[in-house]
C-alpha cells in the first residue's frame, strides 16, 4: 500500500480516478465523502501515489522511492492534515502552517503536491475561510482531497470549489482484508452470514444464538452482545415492516442496524470497548 489495486470495494471509485489520470483530467480538489471505513484515506494516498509513482505511474507500486516515502507519511510533498488535540479539531494554525506557507513554493521533488485533509468537517471555521481562496486558485501542481463522512456540514463554498466523489459503505470483512488481517475477514464474513440467517429466523432462539455468536467474536465483551441483540431485533423488524407493505419504516430499521453492526465491527477490530458509541447508538434506536 498504497497503490490503487490494493483498494477493495470501491471498484467504480477507482476506475473513475484512473480514468482522469489516463485522460489528463484531473480536479485541482476533491472530496471524498462516505461512512468510516470506507476507505476514503487509503484511496486518497493511492491517488497520491499513482500521480507521483516513479515506477508505475498511473497505479503506484510498492517498490520506488516515492510510493514508499507516501506509505510511510514522510514524503515532503504528500501532506496530511489531521484532527489535533482535545477539541479534534483542525484549527487554522495548521491551515497556515501547511498549507498557506507552503503553497507558493513549488513541490519538493513530485510531479503534484497532495494536501490531504482527513475530515474536513472538523476545520475550524476560520480555517476553513482560509482555506476558500486557494482551494478557488490553487498553483500548478497542487491538488487537495477533503475527506469527511458530514460533507453538509462544511461550507457550501468549499463544496462547490471541489468534484465530489461518493464512497459507498463497505463489508466489514472487505476492510479487515484490506488491513491485511485475513483472520478477522474471515471471522467477520462469517458473522455477517450469521446475523443474515437470523433476520429470517424468530423467536428467542435467534436472539439466543446472536448473543453467543457476539460473545465469541468479541471475547466476552458485554456491550458487543447488546449491540448485536438489537441488530437481530432490527432486523426482524425491517423483515415484518416490508411483509406488513411499509418500505419507509423497513429502511430505516435496516439502515439503523447497518449502523450498529459497523459501530461494532469498528470497536472489534480496534480492540476498543466504546461503551459511548454504544450508548449513543441505542439512544437513537428508531
Amino acid at each position: 500500500m498504497p497503490r490503487f489495486g490494493d483498494v477493495l470495494g470501491q471498484d467504480r471509485v477507482i476506475a473513475r480516478l484512473r480514468a482522469a489520470i489516463a485522460r489528463g483530467r484531473v480536479h485541482h480538489a476533491y472530496l471524498f465523502t462516505g461512512a468510516p471505513g470506507s476507505g476514503k484515506r487509503a484511496t486518497a494516498l493511492a491517488f497520491a501515489s499513482a500521480l507521483n509513482c516513479f515506477v508505475n505511474p498511473g497505479e503506484g507500486c510498492e517498490d520506488c522511492e516515492a510510493c514508499s516515502r507516501i506509505a510511510a507519511g514522510i514524503h515532503p510533498d504528500v501532506i496530511t492534515l489531521e484532527r489535533e488535540g482535545a477539541a479534534q479539531i483542525v484549527p487554522i494554525e495548521s491551515i497556515r502552517t501547511n498549507v498557506i506557507a507552503r503553497v507558493g513554493l513549488p513541490p519538493h521533488e513530485a510531479r503534484t503536491r497532495v494536501f490531504l485533509i482527513d475530515e474536513a468537517s472538523a476545520m475550524q471555521p476560520a480555517a476553513a475561510n482560509s482555506l476558500l481562496k486557494t482551494l478557488e486558485e490553487p498553483p500548478a501542481r497542487t491538488m487537495f482531497i477533503l475527506g469527511t463522512t458530514a460533507p453538509e456540514q462544511l461550507l457550501p463554498t468549499i463544496r462547490s470549489r471541489c468534484q465530489r466523489i461518493h464512497f459507498a459503505p463497505r463489508a466489514a470483512d472487505v476492510r479487515a482484508r484490506e488491513a491485511g488481517d485475513v483472520a478477522a475477514a474471515e471471522k467477520l464474513a462469517a458473522l455477517a452470514d450469521q446475523v443474515a440467517s437470523f433476520a429470517s429466523s424468530s423467536g428467542a432462539s435467534g436472539l439466543g444464538a446472536a448473543i453467543a455468536l457476539a460473545a465469541r467474536v468479541t471475547e466476552g465483551k458485554g456491550d458487543a452482545a447488546a449491540v448485536l441483540e438489537q441488530a437481530a431485533h432490527r432486523l426482524h423488524a425491517t423483515a415484518r415492516a416490508l411483509a406488513s407493505s411499509d418500505p419507509a419504516r423497513a429502511r430505516t430499521l435496516a439502515d439503523y442496524g447497518r449502523r450498529m453492526l459497523d459501530t461494532i465491527t469498528a470497536l472489534t477490530l480496534h480492540n476498543a470497548l466504546g461503551p459511548l458509541a454504544i450508548e449513543a447508538l441505542l439512544a437513537e434506536a428508531p
